[in-house]
């Protein structure tokens, strides 16, 4: 029986602007995971665009165009984004889209005709900017009790369809005792089974007096929320292509913001569940990028161009930064500051110096041309490199992972310190000038290999300075053996990987 493919989805995002770099955050992890899961078998990335929603329709409004134009216009940039941060996207799912609107207009005719919907009066509080009804207990002087909205919420009283979410209460709490690590972190899980615990309303899943989202058959529109979780099974072929969807469903990752949990942690399984679907084997609820304390938002005006910060420190700077600074899950400061202390410290001083200098002294005295194979100190520390940053990179670590490959790049760059090889050519030792340039190469490609998933761009340049064809990916288990790289390979010392920053501009 072949191997599963990985299924990894990010949420998709609710245009009703542009992009900032928490976007990017999630969007890098789930490109991490996609491309790991490549080095054992076969991958498969979704993202895409929330379009519906009263947010979206009075943006377009307030721009004078039709929200469909609105999001038209909108899209492209979301798409530059994947793209300028080196993401490859196995799909990118629109909610506008015909495939993703038939999908759902069938899962709400499932749902009635296994009475999982009824049709009911909704009096209550809706909040706009949320897209989410809330009771009047949970509002906090009478405003949205998002902590991060804390907006006027208005009174609506419409017809509307409801599903019967209150009834997999016990059923939520006793999947959560039992599968402890389904949701992660614990803090999340925490805050979602108390919020079980505490009791469960049914769920209003359709709008009377909005039109702006898909369509049902008399004449109300989907609630927005349920629309943008149908996205993970209406792009792999549910009610379409059977096959397909068996071979994608469940999903291995699902990456979210923590401010999103309550749709994906306690809507969504019932949801699957009421369509007899298995539910995803993780849903992962990272924590925010905060500038002084507050989380990044359009309406705090302390958003962060991602385009132009990848336009001063380079992409794969970023990616490494934003996986590196703080382990995965949590809340951390952001600070142009901090990028580029990483920049200069990790990036520049330790890998790019590394293999600046390392390839000059390879050119400097063997004319660019990796030596024979010898006998080397790091075989035993560096075996297990490929088993810890897969563990680590694949259990969303990735400081970890990336903790365990700076051992190597300190390594070598302690080896060369230690043996001198300027010392070896002086005096004439030519066998253990070989031995030690060629530990230096093959270390050097093996570090190439373990950060692709990480820093594609200049993981592949490091590939092609050692001369190597292709790219750095690839069966860890066949790639990662000590003595790969053939000698009598002529290097192609380049351009240094991180050059130096010019300038001190801050980024908009």
């Amino acid at each position: 029986m072949s191997q599963k493919t990985t299924f990894i989805t990010t949420p998709i995002y609710y245009i009703s602007g542009e992009p900032h770099i928490g976007h990017v955050y999630t969007t890098i992890a789930a490109d991490v995971l996609r491309r790991t899961a490549l080095t054992r078998g076969s991958a498969f990335l979704l993202t895409g665009t929330d379009e519906h929603g009263q947010k979206v329709a009075a943006a377009a409004a307030a721009a004078g165009i039709s929200p469909q134009a609105w999001t038209d216009a909108l899209v492209p940039r979301w798409q530059a984004l994947t793209t300028r941060f080196g993401v490859v996207c196995d799909d990118f799912i629109r909610t506008t889209e015909e495939r993703h609107q038939r999908v759902v207009v069938a899962v709400f005719e499932a749902l009635k005709a296994r009475g999982e919907v009824y049709l009911g009066t909704y009096e209550g509080w809706y909040c706009t900017n949320d897209e989410t009804f809330w009771l009047e207990a949970k509002l906090v002087d009478g405003r949205c009790p998002n902590p991060e909205c804390r907006r006027e919420v208005q009174w609506i009283s419409e017809q509307n369809w409801f599903f019967s979410l209150a009834k997999y209460r016990d059923r939520l709490l006793a999947y959560y005792r039992a599968n402890p690590h389904w949701l992660k972190p614990q803090s999340v899980w925490n805050e979602m089974y108390a919020a079980i615990e505490s009791g469960l309303e049914d769920l209003c899943i359709s709008r009377s007096n909005v039109s702006w989202g898909v369509p049902l058959p008399d004449s109300r529109v989907m609630y927005v929320w349920l629309d943008a979780l149908l996205n993970y099974i209406s792009a792999i072929g549910y009610g379409v292509d059977p096959s397909r969807f068996e071979a994608y469903w469940p999903a291995d990752v699902q990456l979210i913001g923590k401010d999103i949990a309550r749709f994906h942690a306690i809507i969504w399984p019932a949801l699957l569940w009421a369509l007899d679907l298995p539910l995803p084997r993780l849903v992962y609820a990272h924590g925010w990028l905060t500038v002084d304390g507050q989380k990044m938002s359009k309406s705090r005006g302390n958003v962060v161009n991602p385009f132009a910060l990848a336009d001063r420190f380079g992409a794969d700077a970023v990616r490494y930064f934003l996986l590196r600074e703080a382990a995965f899950g949590s809340d951390f400061s952001y600070s142009e500051q901090k990028i580029l202390q990483r920049y200069v410290s990790d990036l520049g001083n330790d890998l790019g110096n590394l293999v600046h200098r390392s390839l000059a002294m390879l050119a400097k005295y063997r004319d660019s041309l990796v030596p024979a194979i010898a006998p080397s100190s790091l075989v035993l520390p560096a075996q297990h490199l490929g088993e810890r940053v897969y563990e680590a990179f694949a259990g969303l670590q990735f400081r970890e992972g990336l903790d365990a490959v700076w051992e190597l790049v300190s390594g070598l760059n302690r080896l060369i310190d230690e043996r001198k090889p300027w010392a070896l050519a002086k005096a004439g030792e030519d066998a253990a000038l070989d031995a030690l340039l060629y530990e230096i190469c093959e270390g050097l490609r093996w570090i190439a290999l373990c950060l692709e998933p990480i820093m594609p761009e200049k993981a592949r340049a490091m590939w092609q300075q050692l001369g190597l064809a292709g790219e750095p990916t690839g069966s860890w288990a066949e790639l990662l053996q000590w003595g790969l790289l053939p000698p009598g390979t002529r290097t192609v010392p380049g351009a240094p990987l991180f050059p130096r920053l010019l300038d001190d501009v801050p980024v908009a």
